[in-house]
Order: structure tokens, then sequence, then C-alpha cells
């Protein structure tokens, strides 16, 4: 049995808030689309933006925050009782989940688990600007929307990577405790 010693505790509840995260997210997602759509715009200059396709827009959009918590599931999966699983619908429709780490699990076990979904579908839309340069504007849209998504991962990730290398992460309910092995 290894003991720990709590290192370090991140209340994201007291220190941010559910309102401000907000805040801040939606103001990032906004420059993101900003600085995107002006960069690619200009880099692949369509002759014409096609908009005959909002419905997969729009479908892109919902599906964008399913896939970005499967995401952050993935590399954990396989830790079956340490990981606490909850979706809510909300109106009935639109799953809200929640992903939680209740037992220590290692610093960069944790680190992929938070940062893949920003890796993964920002790297897959990039490669889709490419091909469907012609919606540039809709694949825009959906980084921007993926970049706010990434938003409160950012913030975790920039606490953790401080912490010592063989550290290990618990979240509780209103953030997370960096534990450290206990010398003996």
């Amino acid at each position: 049995m290894i003991l720990l010693n709590c290192w370090k505790t991140i209340n994201y509840t007291k220190q941010y808030g559910p309102q401000r995260l907000f805040i801040i997210s939606l103001m990032t997602m906004l420059l993101a689309f900003i600085i995107l759509y002006m960069t690619m715009s200009h880099l692949l200059v369509p002759t014409t933006l096609y908009d005959n396709h909002i419905a997969v827009l729009v479908f892109g959009l919902l599906l964008t925050y399913p896939l970005h918590k499967f995401l952050h599931f993935l590399p954990i999966a396989h830790l079956g009782p340490k990981i606490k699983k909850k979706i809510e619908w909300k109106y009935g429709i639109y799953p809200i989940i929640e992903i939680r780490v209740h037992e220590p699990i290692a610093k960069s076990l944790f680190l992929i688990a938070l940062l893949m979904p920003l890796f993964v579908i920002t790297t897959f839309l990039s490669l889709s600007l490419f091909l469907f340069e012609h919606y540039v504007h809709y694949i825009t849209i959906l980084m921007a929307y993926q970049i706010g998504l990434s938003v409160p991962d950012l913030l975790h990730a920039s606490n953790i990577v401080r912490a010592p290398r063989n550290a290990f992460i618990e979240e509780n309910e209103d953030g997370f405790e960096i534990l450290i092995t206990k010398h003996q």
C-alpha cells in the first residue's frame, strides 16, 4: 500500500466559480473564432463559401460535447471502478456527462485524459479545413466551440503540469487534489 500526502488542493468552485469559468470559455471561444476565421479565410482563400449544409453544422455542434467527454474517458476507461460516470439528460434529449476519477491515478495518465479531446478534435477539424475549404466558416465555428469547451481542461492542466513528476491526481466535487508519495 502506497501512502500519499496532499501536495496541493485546487478548488475550482472557489477559485473561478461556474459563471466566471463560463464567461472565460465564451470569450476564448469568440477570440478563437475571430483568429481562426481571419487566418484560415486568408490562407485558404476559397472562391465562394457554401451555406447549404447548416444541418451538418448544427449536428456537429450537438455532437462535439459528447465526443469531447468520450475522448476524456477513453484513456482512463481501463481503470473501471476508479472512474465515476454520470449522465443526466437535459430536456430529455441532450446528455450532460460527468466523469470523475475518485481514486488517485498517475499525473501523466490524467494529463493525457485531460488534453486528448483538445488535440484529437482540433487535429481532425484542422485537416477538415483543407479538405472542405468552402466550409471554412462552419469548421472554424466548430473549432472555436471545441477550444471553448477545452478552457477548463487547460486550466486544470496548467496546475497539474507544475506538480512533481511522480504525483497522483484525484478529483473531488469542487476540483482535484495533487498527491505525492509519503517519504518514510
